[in-house]
């Protein structure tokens, strides 16, 4: 009810000259008065509208003020002020009216001009003691809601008092607790908290986050303390309210984020952040004590074309393996007996996986170089043993770099860096190889950084270029297509060498959009050349493993056919056989799309001996194409010629032509022609041209070529 709303007061009289008497008295004070002569009345107008106090007369004909009293206190509640008046002076009529519900009463007879102040003074204290209902019920439902332990302690630790919602929290029912000290109850570690958490609140008025950790028959808890002084009467003992609440479910939840930020959840080894703190520690520890300690990086050969080809789960399953192989390569034969020192690590060497399959090792207190590779060449043989995911055996080897602190850095960033170069040599060398960092290193590994860093803005600068090498039918010297080489001029290194810049984007994942680029660029040159009128020729571009292991190459070729309008027979597409085994089965799926598409594809480098006649039978391919190595030998070299023979016979029995690649001289190219391939490229052929050098050299035959021989007069195009 609003403080402009009056209240409203319900009169109950059989005597009317009484019941004028009364509303005169009360509106003077300020009451809305409605009036009632008997109980009936009274109680049909209470239920049709609710007053806010009603007063009753107790002498009543019908029903008495008693039974009126009984019947509204039953229906409006405990909160209803009920007023009886009464000329009954004795006490049982007073102990009757309080026993029917009222809650206060005015003895007859009734003095008039102080009714008003009387009834608004009883109105009062109504509102009071509703106030303070009220209150008590807030303050239950605050506590309720509170789920932490409440105790009201003195500056001693003696408890007073509690609230305890929680008895899992309790080592004892909380009422045992009451006069006790903490000291008594609790264990001195966190009675030595409490104490001080009192002292503190006692000095500053309040004292907040102080923790401790009770083992309770629930297990292990640890609870956050915050105390506050209570406000007291002048003379009396300070007291504290102190809430203690359970943060055991932050604590473990702080210490998984740890674990989160400082282990790896795949292998359980220490992640990066962990290693590179901890090689910090151990540098500036190598450093007070004059010691040496090795870093060993490593990397697991074959890992991405595995993880590409059977998917993650089975790369996750490798790695956990790979972990714990490293784990049992670390003997306790391998470590030294280190001087106690603080901050000093517990064992001699340390593993940590870096991130993808890359890990590292730490070898503390490196007596000698050699130890170093002493545990490098353990470990490689335990990764030589062959895994088994999913059924299947599965190789790997492993390429280790090595870098010595102090000899090759003092920093933790440039020895770890360092290591990293000496790995990439490694790789470099012919993997499952150990090497140890030279300094020279770090400028191969620094200009591998630049290229790889610039290639990944090659195509936005438009740094990029094709070049077209012909390639003619050996019987006329008729140009029957292209082959697209890629050239990229580098804004500081100029024209980059195609190979080892394509090596590094396949490496780095960036030959999707690359690839992309030279099918779209390539189709567009062609479909330029074809409209200026020259003869009808196809092109022939390489692909790598990376394009081959995901849909987008069928993709992207269906969506450039559609758009230039060229036959699907005029793009052709070349895979080495070491391509092919490095893509995988994922491999298959993409060479039969191409084929359903129309797109011939070649198997380039046959001959070196990775592939069998039976994998060759289960391949979508349209032709064969040498390898270069044994096309240049056939000349001079009886078994490399040998060699070819079968190749032509086993190609001609399954029905695919045979190319000759990589021709450099006149004598080559009358070999490989008589010997039965049908077509020849190669530098002695022709050189790389330019998009706009392409036209006039397809109107062009090589002339004095026949069927005999290639005669001396024909010239490189």
């Amino acid at each position: 009810m609003s403080d402009d709303t009056p209240t409203r007061v319900l009169v109950v009289d059989d005597e009317s000259t009484a019941r004028l008497l009364m509303r005169a008295a009360l509106r003077k004070a300020g009451f809305e008065v409605h009036l009632a002569a008997d109980g009936e009345e009274a109680l049909r107008r209470f239920a049709e509208a609710p007053c806010d106090m009603v007063m009753l007369d107790v002498d009543m004909p019908g029903l008495s003020g008693f039974d009126i009293c009984a019947v509204l206190r039953a229906q409006a509640g405990e909160h209803l002020p009920i007023v009886m008046v009464t000329g009954m002076d004795d006490v049982e009529s007073v102990e009757q009216a309080y026993h029917s519900g009222a809650t206060d009463f005015i003895a007859k007879p009734i003095n008039w001009a102080l009714l008003g102040h009387r009834v608004r003074y009883l109105w009062r204290a109504h509102e009071t003691s509703r106030a303070l209902h009220r209150a008590e019920a807030r303050h239950a439902a605050i506590l309720a809601a509170i789920p932490d332990l409440l105790f009201e302690v003195d500056l001693d630790g003696r408890i007073h008092d509690h609230h305890s919602p929680r008895r899992d929290l309790l080592a004892a029912p909380a009422q045992a607790f009451i006069g006790k000290l903490v000291t008594e109850i609790l264990p001195p570690k966190a009675a030595e908290v409490c104490l001080q958490a009192l002292q503190s609140a006692d000095q500053d008025g309040s004292s907040t986050g102080r923790q401790y950790e009770l083992d309770l028959p629930t297990g292990p808890h640890w609870f956050e303390l915050s105390v506050a002084r209570r406000a007291v009467e002048p003379g009396q003992p300070t007291r504290f309210v102190a809430l203690a609440r359970d943060i055991t479910e932050r604590k473990q939840a702080e210490a998984h984020v740890t674990s989160l930020a400082y282990f790896d959840s795949l292998t359980g080894l220490p992640n990066r952040r962990a290693f590179l703190e901890g090689l910090g520690r151990e540098v500036a520890r190598s450093a007070r004590s004059g010691s040496k300690l090795a870093v060993l990086f490593m990397d697991l050969d074959g890992f991405k074309g595995i993880n590409d080809t059977l998917g993650h789960d089975a790369g996750d399953e490798i790695l956990r393996a790979a972990a714990e192989r490293m784990r049992a390569s670390v003997r306790p034969s391998d470590w030294v007996t280190r001087r106690a020192e603080p901050g000093a690590s517990d064992t001699a060497i340390e593993l940590a996986r870096l991130g993808g399959d890359e890990f590292t090792a730490m070898i503390l207190d490196l007596s000698r170089t050699e130890d170093a590779l002493a545990v490098a060449q353990r470990i490689q043989a335990e990764m030589r043993l062959p895994f088994t995911v999913a059924g299947r055996e599965l190789s790997l080897s492993t390429s280790i770099g090595i870098a010595v602190c102090p000899d090759d850095a003092g920093d933790p960033a440039a020895l770890l860096k360092h290591a990293d170069a000496a790995m990439y040599h490694a790789k470099k060398s012919g993997r499952d190889n150990v090497q140890f960092y030279r300094s020279e290193l770090t400028d191969d590994l620094l200009h591998r950084l630049d290229i790889e860093a610039s290639l990944r803005h090659s195509l936005e600068r438009r740094e990029f270029e094709l070049r077209y090498q012909p390639r003619i039918q050996a019987a006329d010297a008729v140009m029957d297509a292209v082959r697209v080489q890629l050239c990229w001029n580098h804004p500081v290194h100029g024209q980059a060498e195609p190979a080892s810049s394509l090596a590094i984007a396949e490496d780095k994942g960036l030959m999707g959009p690359i690839g992309a680029w030279v099918l779209r660029q390539a189709c567009d040159d062609l479909q330029a050349w074809r409209q200026a009128g020259t003869p009808a020729a196809g092109l022939a571009i390489p692909l790598t493993p990376s394009q081959l292991k995901t849909a987008a190459l069928a993709s992207a070729t269906r969506e450039t056919l559609a758009n230039t309008g060229l036959p699907p027979p005029a793009l052709e597409f070349e895979i080495s056989e070491g391509h092919l085994a490095a893509a995988g089965d994922s491999a298959l799926a993409t060479l039969q799309a191409l084929h359903e598409l129309g797109c011939p594809v070649t198997l380039t480098g046959f001959g070196s001996g990775g592939l069998s006649i039976a994998r060759l039978r289960e391949l979508p391919i349209s032709a064969l194409a040498l390898d270069p190595a044994l096309a240049r030998t056939a000349v001079a070299d009886g078994t490399a010629r040998a060699i070819v023979q079968a190749v032509v016979a086993m190609a001609r029995t399954l029905g695919l032509p045979l190319r000759a690649d990589g021709l450099q001289t006149i004598e080559q190219a009358r070999t490989l022609r008589a010997l039965g391939c049908v077509t020849l490229q190669g530098r002695y052929i022709g050189q790389r041209l330019l998009a706009s050098e392409v036209t006039a050299t397809m109107r062009r035959r090589l002339p004095h070529w026949n069927a005999v021989a290639v005669h001396d007069q024909i010239a490189v195009v």
